[in-house]
């Protein structure tokens, strides 16, 4: 059995393991990715792909850390898209960029409706000089298909939808030899009595100097395989709804018709199962659902879109429930992180990106906790690879 060092390995093949993949390899980092399982399988498939500014944050109408952490994100995104692969790391803005040229988007635009005037003092925030340039007030000619019968406002942001199983194989396309499924646990990842950790593959023994964890909900597990005391996770869950209409009619926008919180209503994203519309649907709906038994949030469900999407038929619509686990930096009182998170705990780094539109941020802040490149690779083994993992709809 061979045994090579390495600059870095990574843990976890969902957006987080993967965009760091390519960032650590366009930087000249001998770097290999392992998975449990299929890449995406957990809770980069279960985000609904929405790249956005914060401004959801922001509904209690003031501008605040959170909504302002996240803000140039979008813009952050679309360079990536535009990006072309010869670009060299030298002449990248941002260092944690990667090159997502031709990845598809499900929608170019995202927005956010309410019904009549129920959006109060919001409809003066949204106007406001505060907020110029992240979202515009749409006349009715200019509303996007969905919206037919619609009596309210429609606004258009700065944020689009990802097709996140196309990202994972656009970012998978070139690293196929470097990507391995193999579950991280006491057998196969250990201490090196010289320092570091050994990775143990089929038929390689790999060791590095620098262990990524972006494991999300594995973080835990790992965390305590390896006995890191200091480093703790936190869980925060949702209940979404998935809803398969008869109208089969696509849908990308926040509903704010009469909220009483800050946060949308409803968060509605469309996917396409089986050559049929799919909505999957977040926002307060699947905050306060935890509650719920999974009967009841359907129940609930089909009357939040009847009283805020009158004007579409959900006779005989299919709904069904995914309740998602989200990992995330232990906070203080359990709350949601604002930023991206990276902390170096001696030879193992743990990240997080806390939301899938901060992944370019979490990528800049790893770059910071790494050591230089040092070792290249030249491997050949015969373990088995990790494919593309298939979304839950």
């Amino acid at each position: 059995m061979s045994e090579q060092k390495i600059d870095a390995i990574i843990v976890g093949g969902g957006i987080a393991g993967m965009w760091a993949l390519n960032v650590l390899k366009r930087c000249g980092y001998s770097t290999v990715l392992i998975e449990t399982g299929t890449l995406g399988m957990d809770q980069t498939f279960a985000s609904q792909g929405m790249i956005h500014g914060g401004l959801k944050y922001a509904l209690s109408g003031q501008i605040n850390t959170a909504s302002e952490a996240i803000s140039d994100m979008p813009q952050r995104w679309r360079s990536c898209l535009a990006t072309k692969s010869s670009v060299s790391p030298k002449t990248l803005k941002h260092a944690g960029n990667v090159d997502l040229d031709g990845c598809a988007l499900l929608s170019n635009r995202y927005y956010m409706f309410a019904a009549g005037n129920t959006l109060g003092r919001l409809t003066t925030f949204f106007a406001s000089k505060a907020l110029h340039g992240r979202i515009e007030k749409l006349s009715k000619p200019n509303w996007p298909g969905g919206f037919k019968g619609f009596k309210g406002t429609v606004y258009a942001l700065n944020d689009f939808v990802i097709d996140t199983p196309k990202l994972l194989a656009h970012l998978a396309a070139n690293h196929a030899n470097s990507i391995f499924r193999c579950e991280a646990n006491r057998s196969t990842v250990t201490r090196h009595p010289d320092g570091g950790y050994i990775l143990k593959l089929k038929d390689t023994v790999l060791h590095t100097t620098q262990l990524i964890s972006c494991a999300g909900n594995g973080s835990a597990p790992l965390i305590d395989a390896l006995n890191i005391p200091t480093l703790k996770v936190q869980h925060r869950p949702l209940k979404q709804v998935l809803v398969k209409p008869k109208h089969n009619t696509a849908m990308y926008a926040h509903c704010l018709t009469h909220i009483k919180g800050p946060e949308p209503r409803l968060t509605i994203t469309t996917h396409q199962a089986d050559g049929h519309s799919l909505w999957y649907i977040g926002g307060q709906l699947a905050t306060a659902g935890v509650t719920r038994s999974d009967a009841a949030q359907v129940d609930f469900a089909k009357a939040e879109l009847e009283t805020c999407l009158p004007w579409l038929d959900w006779q005989d619509a299919d709904f069904s429930v995914l309740t998602i686990n989200r990992a995330e930096p232990d906070q203080q009182l359990s709350v949601k992180p604002d930023t991206a998170y990276v902390e170096r705990i001696d030879d193992f780094i743990q990240c997080f990106p806390t939301k899938l539109t901060l992944t370019p941020d979490m990528a800049d802040r790893l770059l910071r906790a790494l050591s230089p490149p040092e070792h290249k690779l030249s491997l050949n083994t015969s373990h088995p690879r990790a494919t593309i993992g298939s979304p839950p709809w």
